[in-house]
């Protein structure tokens, strides 16, 4: 179509791989949900919403309790409609047409459409065989090719791999550029830069609430100095986080024994998942070590084994050689397990 951007043409809309089954473990989502005091508390709140108002621009009620979790100044703070939108955001805000932005691979697959929306030439840098890459490797391929931006996710969504809090600040204070950490999954590890973000001028922290239990309300912050958080405050839309988004997101913040709670039992059925499935680590299949809230397993077979399941009645999540499982409920898990030796054992 003539009043289509030629942009729009070479993109791919991405695709979230979500169908309807019984067990669904493909999208990355808690298996926790809100106790009934919570969603009480919540609704209590909301019968005192002036729905004709709009909508607190900054969210200072919820950066606050946001800060108070997890140690950061509000004023360093931005609030987001899910972390995608500050990504999206971040591109064009601090990037221009023509611009270079490094991103690794695999990495999150909606960095490259973000990317090709605002017109941004993308380097990246492949990873090695551990699914990891050598911070060292990644410096120098910026030094050499200038990009204004890296990006990229620690832990990682897809391969739940990470690399430390040390090598994250050493690619901070080595380049000459802005780096932009999507810290998503940093709450089921231990490996955290966020509370650095705002001590240098070049690096920007991105977190959300949708993996500890409010996927459905879109809620995410970035962290950064001042002066970056200027710029992000002002280039954004002014209403962009609606206010029952915002009373959510402040109550489940402030009950920080819920957060440690949930937390701690997400790790633990990861950690159940995995030590489930390592067994099967083989000449034509890698399972992982996880940091995430899902364990990645490498293989050949990825798509013939995303079928049977789905066959089954388990949805898990299939980018090419790998699969993407989420850490369910003790019985899920189990069920994924026993299906999952099922599948090997019928042949692939």
């Amino acid at each position: 179509m003539k009043y289509v951007s030629r942009k729009l043409a070479k993109l791919q809309a991405y695709d979230p791989g979500t169908v309807s089954t019984a067990i669904r473990l493909d999208s990355n989502e808690s298996f926790l949900s809100l106790p009934e005091t919570l969603r009480e508390s919540i609704a209590d709140r909301i019968t005192s919403v002036k729905f004709n108002r709009y909508p607190d621009p900054i969210g200072k009620s919820v950066c606050k309790a946001f800060g108070q979790y997890y140690n950061v100044d509000p004023q360093n703070i931005t609030l987001g409609n899910g972390s995608d939108e500050l990504i999206f955001l971040l591109f064009n805000t601090f990037l221009q047409k023509g611009d270079r932005a490094l991103l690794v691979n695999p990495d999150f697959s909606m960095y490259p459409i973000y990317c090709g929306m605002a017109e941004i030439d993308p380097i990246t840098l492949k990873k090695n065989e551990s699914l990891t890459f050598d911070p060292d490797e990644l410096i120098s391929l910026a030094k050499k090719q200038h990009p204004k931006m890296v990006l990229f996710s620690n832990p990682c969504n897809p391969t739940s791999q990470g690399i430390s809090a040390k090598d994250v600040l050493e690619i901070v204070d080595n380049l000459d550029c802005l780096v932009v950490i999507d810290e998503a999954y940093m709450d089921f590890w231990n490996e955290a830069i966020y509370q650095e973000a705002p001590k240098r001028k070049n690096c920007i922290v991105l977190k959300t609430l949708s993996k500890v239990g409010l996927a459905s309300v879109r809620l995410g912050f970035a962290i950064a100095n001042n002066q970056l958080s200027i710029y992000l405050r002002t280039a954004k839309s002014p209403y962009n986080v609606n206010t029952l988004t915002q009373i959510v997101g402040e109550t489940v913040l402030l009950e920080s024994n819920y957060l440690h709670s949930a937390t701690q039992q997400i790790c633990a059925s990861r950690d159940a998942l995995y030590n489930a499935l390592k067994p099967y680590n083989g000449p034509f299949m890698h399972v992982f070590p996880a940091h995430a809230n899902f364990v990645t397993i490498q293989t050949l077979y990825a798509e013939k084994i995303q079928k049977k399941l789905r066959e089954r009645g388990i949805s898990i999540r299939c980018i090419g050689q790998l699969l993407r499982i989420t850490a369910g409920t003790l019985k899920e898990n189990q069920i994924l397990v026993n299906t999952f030796s099922s599948c090997i054992k019928e042949g692939l």
